[in-house]
């Protein structure tokens, strides 16, 4: 199991998945994309892809972590899913798409609703009952697919080629435009320099200078700094940014 997650909405699910296969005795393990240095496909039955959603799309470090997949000749099966706040997106058809192009036979595709982790940029703040709902109906989903994996039957949610080519004009508008809104996370002068979001930015993009976190231009805006803050220090356009995702992203494996 192959995942990306910035502030948690993945991993949680992936944790889900590994939970409803050991149920029948399958052994998944969950590998971090950012640690990934060589593919080693060969060991594996099937693999699963979990993504977040980036303006309708997988983010680019997902896009080129697919990119390095070698072509398959025995259509190893797939499960690819993203994660966000709307209840679809045009990322497992993509994903899907690319595998396929491969030879891997992608069995399941689907979205997976989760709390909105951007409100403070697009959408409202869900609230605590909002994201235990999510949870719940996330968990039910993850359980039902992973029952018709096992028994190979096909859950394929699709969106139109109109609706494809529409997102991914949007996300290259959105990725061009990433530099710019980046500049506006920044830290407070309340930083304590524990160095948590420095060992745990996926591009390597902070650094400590003149007392506190600087963010530079790689930014990816995954907003792994924004949540993991211990004393919530990370700002953005300089407003305090309420950490809902506090519960979430404890699942995350965060180099301390």
């Amino acid at each position: 199991m192959y995942y990306f997650s910035g502030t948690g909405n993945t991993k949680w699910v992936a944790d889900r998945f590994k939970e409803n296969f050991a149920l029948d005795n399958i052994n998944i393990d969950l590998v971090n994309i950012e640690s990934v240095e060589d593919n080693k496909l060969k060991k594996y039955d099937f693999f699963i892809i979990g993504s977040p959603v980036y303006a309708e799309f997988p983010p680019k470090i997902v896009t080129d972590f697919l990119n390095k997949f070698d072509d398959s000749k025995k259509k190893v099966k797939i499960i690819v899913y993203s994660t966000q706040a709307a209840s679809s997106s045009s990322a497992p058809c993509f994903m899907a798409k690319c595998l396929r192009k491969k030879g891997y036979l992608p069995l399941i595709q689907i979205s997976i609703k989760m709390p909105n982790n951007y409100y403070f940029f697009v959408g409202k703040k869900p609230d605590k009952n909002e994201i235990k709902e999510l949870l719940l109906k996330a968990n039910k989903k993850v359980k039902d697919v992973v029952k018709n994996f096992i028994n190979e039957e096909p859950v394929i949610e699709t969106a139109s080629f109109i609706r494809i080519q529409f997102n991914k004009m949007i996300y290259n508008i959105f990725k061009s435009r990433i530099p710019k809104l980046s500049k506006n996370i920044s830290s407070t002068k309340e930083c304590g320099k524990c160095g948590l979001c420095l060992r745990n930015c996926p591009q390597g993009n902070i650094t400590f200078e003149e007392g506190r976190a600087i963010f530079h231009s790689k930014c990816i805006l995954c907003l792994k700094c924004i949540y993991i803050c211990p004393i919530n220090a990370v700002r953005y356009k300089g407003k305090k940014i309420e950490q809902t995702q506090k519960d979430i992203i404890r699942v995350l494996d965060l180099n301390r």
